[in-house]
């Protein structure tokens, strides 16, 4: 039941920086079939080449470089994300039932925004954590932390999360630059 995230962003990234390298060889390319100075200088950059061995320190340093970021990719396409869906309390004898990480929060905003004295609210929920910050007009907190995190622990109490998170409240005073927790 637990769907994880593709990972986008590392593929995106890899992609957009190749197809970057991809147009200006073929840029180059193109320059030097119509008899026109490359943007790539493939003569100066084979010549400088010719002269590199392994042992030098440019080499090194570049060979360093492409083997740290291959291993960064490696590890992010290993490691398993957060999952996306959230599984909720067991229903009956093998029915499965999950929540969106989206939706979760979207209702922890929404019950913290009720709690009088709260004018804004943000939320971040992760398998086994809530956080929610909490911005107030007030001077003084006095128990709105405790009243948001009860209305937050209802709402995860009505979602049925088969797990339940700990709850975290922060909350942001707007005309000072107080915080509670």
């Amino acid at each position: 039941m637990i769907r994880r995230p593709r990972r986008v962003i590392p593929a995106s990234i890899v992609a957009a920086i190749l197809l970057a390298l991809m147009a200006l060889v073929i840029a180059s390319c193109v320059q030097v079939l119509l008899g026109q100075a490359p943007v790539i200088p493939f003569g100066s950059l084979a010549t400088r080449g010719s002269e590199l061995t392994w042992a030098d320190l440019p080499v090194l340093i570049g060979g360093g470089v492409l083997g740290a970021l291959g291993v960064i990719l490696l590890v992010c396409a290993w490691l398993p994300g957060a999952p996306n869906v959230l599984s909720l309390a067991a229903v009956g004898a093998g029915t499965q039932a999950g929540a969106t990480r989206r939706s979760v929060r979207t209702a922890v905003v929404r019950a913290a925004r009720r709690v009088d004295g709260v004018s804004r609210a943000t939320a971040s929920v992760s398998p086994g954590r809530v956080r929610a910050t909490v911005s107030t007009p007030l001077r003084e907190a006095g128990d709105l932390p405790d009243q948001v995190r009860s209305a937050v622990g209802e709402q995860l109490t009505t979602i049925a999360l088969e797990r339940s998170p700990t709850i975290r409240i922060r909350v942001h005073n707007t005309h000072a630059d107080h915080h509670w927790e």
